[in-house]
């Protein structure tokens, strides 16, 4: 899977070559000027084109607001399946970027109908972004299982695509069963799902999916590296460091997008490899970033790994401190079955500590 990862620089040609050295033109500029075009250009292709772009340089969530604004522009125009694409799109971007889960699963549910009404191919997507939400939430997956053309269950999904040979499906349902395995714990299975993606030919196209499947993928070879060993230990510990090293090149794009994904990868990393000192740094420059940017998922991560890690090594950190802080901006994103299950595992008492001050400091979470 390291063929693709120094490609990104690529894109970055291609957004100066198409938009000027600046790099000024934002996706929701190329909109503006977009709706000054013929309505009849308005297609699935320049949809895909211009996120394949975007997702080395702007955030998910940022991302997310101008496919729900494209989603609205293509149903005036009658549009109906780019219209239907557009949204849920939007919704895995959000998903992925830590917006407000309740909000998240509203739009679903309002809208889940419409979708499996208006476009098969949406309605597959949505049913493995609910699954995740659902796992995330508490809710039940089945939520969405009574409206006619929606598929819920992703065995059911999974055989239907092999039936048909669609490896663009099956290469997003491994991908999704690692990050639903990841939120279990179930590292092992999380980590048979992710080999099996990356023998997809789509599994190094440029998608959200993509940068996700690299983050869960190292986060799970360093956590089965120090608890398993064995064997596949150094193979493990070197398929980490591969997803690490991409995961830095892409930050180097863009540290707002990245960056607190490479420190965490990289905190695990040195962790794996007793560099302690480096380590706990690592952490902190990882929670730093998450908080600047309002990546409020990705901040409970990196304090609940943190806390793991203090747990094992004396750190000179309080590991219920950071269990706490997990606690708390998990609850904030709406990720209440990962909260509780983080309450009972440590026996948190919440009413001990200060954590009035556990709000996400940047104004750039506004979703």
């Amino acid at each position: 899977c390291s063929s693709y990862y120094g490609e990104t620089s690529i894109f970055k040609h291609v957004k100066r070559a198409r938009f000027g050295d600046s790099c000024s033109y934002s996706l929701g500029e190329r909109m503006s000027i977009f709706d000054s075009m013929t309505y009849s250009k308005l297609t699935l292709s320049f949809l895909f084109q211009y996120i394949t772009i975007d997702i080395w340089f702007s955030s998910p969530r940022d991302i997310s607001q101008k496919l729900l604004n494209y989603h609205h522009s293509a149903v005036r125009m009658g549009e109906v399946d780019t219209a239907m694409i557009s949204l849920q799109m939007g919704w895995r971007y959000l998903l992925y970027g830590g917006g407000n889960l309740s909000i998240i699963s509203k739009s679903f549910e309002d809208r889940a109908t419409l979708i499996a009404k208006s476009s098969d191919y949406a309605a597959k997507y949505v049913a493995l972004d609910y699954a995740l939400l659902a796992e995330l939430t508490g809710q039940s997956a089945d939520k969405l299982a009574d409206i006619e053309g929606m598929v819920c269950n992703i065995e059911v999904l999974q055989t239907e695509a092999e039936f048909v040979n669609n490896n663009r499906l099956l290469h997003h349902i491994n991908v999704n069963n690692v990050m639903l395995a990841y939120w279990r714990g179930d590292y092992i299975s999380a980590e048979k799902s992710s080999h099996v993606a990356w023998k997809y030919p789509t599994a190094k196209m440029p998608t959200i999916v993509l940068i996700y499947h690299t983050f869960y993928g190292g986060l799970i070879a360093f956590k089965l590296f120090r608890t398993m060993g064995g064997v596949d230990g150094n193979k493990r510990l070197m398929e980490g460091r591969e997803l690490m090293i991409a995961m830095g090149k892409w930050a180097q794009n863009s540290m707002a997008v990245f960056g607190n994904k490479w420190l965490l990868l990289s905190a695990e990393h040195s962790a794996s490899i007793h560099e302690h000192d480096k380590c706990k740094k690592l952490y902190k420059a990882s929670i730093k970033i998450a908080q600047d940017h309002g990546n409020i998922h990705e901040l409970g991560l990196a304090n609940q790994l943190f806390g793991n890690y203090c747990l094992s090594h004396e750190c000179g950190v309080d590991a219920n401190s950071c269990f706490k802080k997990a606690y708390t901006y998990y609850t904030q994103w709406g990720a209440t079955a990962v909260a509780e299950k983080i309450l009972r595992h440590h026996k948190l008492d919440l009413h001990t500590g200060d954590n009035t001050d556990l709000q996400v400091g940047s104004s750039k979470r506004s979703r």
